[in-house]
């Protein structure tokens, strides 16, 4: 029965809904769960059916309820002193028939962000609802005041810091920065200007109230110190850590930005995240493309993607700031704010809505984060390619955070890659020359015939299982004065070292 009246409402079983009774007049919670809505994902109220657990029971309403009910909702619904907005059109409230019986619907549409918060009543911190599985909740005034603040269609990460001097921003971090930016974009206009011109172009900086250089709120977050930054932020935390199964062990590593001995900035933190995030990532040491060994396929760039999204959506304001874990294969990255689509828009892609998009374009500057607003399909897709266990969003509207749960492993397919399995089989004398060396010789024999080795290059070929494993033995060559590090970041090789 329960299926077959939503059938006939064409609503779905998981669709946001309220059923009321509402025989003795127009509930007094119908404002809540109106407050609720809008301040969700939207929903329908069914005056005149009572829920059950597993059915309903359609009580009805008279002609006579209908018509009153209709015109007590919109009277309070345009009374300002009662509901802070009305989002509705005539169409989301009307009658229906189930059966022989009549019911009140009221469709009450997601709220755009320049609406909310709608509220119940005057005062917003004591009048705006929200609603997750658990039902309609009173918001948080920090959450109300995030939905004031994300109302500006002028980003707010532009937003000078007039009490604060260039001396606040971490000047290895930018030379950092630049040296990709140069790396990325040879012969740029940019690359010939000093630094504060161009943090200026980054829109990192800019001119106060003075005429001297204040950084913006992007390039404080960006760029700053972490110390600084918190003047700003009090609530501001970035936070990565590598967990096991054993309860006995904390954890395997961790980086956060409190730790005082690196900037604790938002660039620097996905500097150091992102090489640690995708160390289960192994990619087959045979595939080349072009000729060339394929290092990074899809999975990492969508990695990459994830983190900056989540660094560029947040809500700096928002507690228990950034938490990046890995354990195992499993990965999840969270981030404080709600996303400013809905979610159909969310999963479609193409809409962006980026609470921080300066942040976001201070990324693709260094070819990092979607402004086109793809991030989500790139995920979806690079996960489908490997049949991966589809990604999940998790939307906490109680406590007003994205959390994505990934779980990454073999790569089983690189698009455009050819498998050199068979030349390598075909060469046999190659290839049990390195069956029958250790792992050390075994890098010191693929550096005879290449320039350099990466460290997913040394994981694949000496069977680690891990990035970790790689990495050590490389210290251990570089401390031996075998080999030298060039480069940093992705960029990162390991070379002879030429006094040896």
């Amino acid at each position: 029965m329960k299926e077959e009246i939503l059938e006939e409402l064409n609503i779905k079983e998981d669709h946001e809904r309220e059923c009321k009774l509402a025989t003795g007049g127009l509930p007094e919670s119908i404002w809540e769960t109106y407050s609720s809505f809008a301040n969700t994902n939207g929903g329908t109220i069914l005056l005149g059916i009572r829920e059950h657990r597993d059915s309903f029971t359609v009580e009805g309403l008279t002609d006579k309820q209908i018509v009153k009910y209709q015109k007590d909702f919109w009277s309070t619904l345009n009374d300002r002193n009662k509901v802070s907005k009305n989002i509705l059109l005539n169409h989301h409230v009307r009658p229906m028939t189930i059966g022989d019986k009549e019911i009140l619907r009221i469709d009450v549409p997601a709220a755009d962000r320049h609406d909310k918060p709608v509220y119940i009543g005057t005062d917003p911190m004591k009048g705006t609802y929200k609603r997750d599985y658990e039902g309609d909740f009173l918001c948080t005034e920090e959450a109300v005041r995030a939905m004031f603040a994300d109302q500006r269609d002028v980003s707010g990460d532009v937003e000078v810091l007039e009490e604060f001097g260039l001396d606040v921003l971490n000047q290895d971090t930018i030379k950092g920065y630049r040296i990709i930016f140069e790396q990325l974009h040879s012969g740029h206009p940019w690359n010939a200007l000093e630094n504060d011109e161009f943090l200026m172009k980054l829109r990192a900086v800019a001119k106060n109230k003075n005429g001297t250089l204040s950084p913006t709120i992007a390039g404080l977050l960006f760029f700053g110190e972490a110390y600084h930054i918190t003047e700003v932020f009090p609530n501001y935390f970035l936070d990565y850590r590598e967990e096991c199964d054993d309860k006995a062990v904390r954890w395997l590593f961790r980086t956060h930005s409190n730790e005082g001995d690196w900037s604790g900035n938002i660039y620097d933190f996905f500097c150091k995240v992102r090489t640690r995030m995708d160390d289960d990532v192994a990619v087959p040491f045979a595939n080349r493309r072009n000729g060339y060994r394929v290092d990074r396929v899809d999975v990492h760039d969508a990695l990459e993607e994830a983190l900056a999204n989540a660094l560029a959506h947040a809500n700096y304001y928002g507690r228990r700031g950034i938490l990046v874990v890995k354990k195992g294969k499993e990965l999840s990255i969270s981030n404080p704010g709600t996303i400013r689509v809905t979610k159909e828009e969310f999963y479609a892609g193409g809409n962006s809505d980026p609470r921080n998009p300066n942040i976001l374009k201070m990324f693709g500057f260094v070819n990092v984060g979607e402004r086109a607003g793809s991030g989500v399909d790139k995920i979806m897709t690079a996960w489908a390619e490997q049949n991966w266990k589809k990604p999940e969003f998790d939307f906490s509207e109680r406590n007003d955070r994205v959390t994505l749960k990934l779980e990454v492993g073999q790569v089983v397919y690189i698009p455009g890659a050819a498998n050199l399995q068979a030349n390598i089989q075909a060469d046999s004398t190659g290839a049990d020359e390195i069956r029958n060396l250790n792992k050390e010789q075994r890098v010191i024999y693929y550096l005879k015939s290449h320039d350099s080795i990466s460290t997913q290059q040394a994981m694949e070929l000496c069977e680690y299982k891990t990035r970790a494993g790689a990495r050590k033995l490389l210290d251990k060559m570089i401390q031996n004065d075998i080999l030298r590090k060039t480069g940093s970041g992705p960029s990162t090789k390991y070379i002879f070292n030429d006094n040896k």
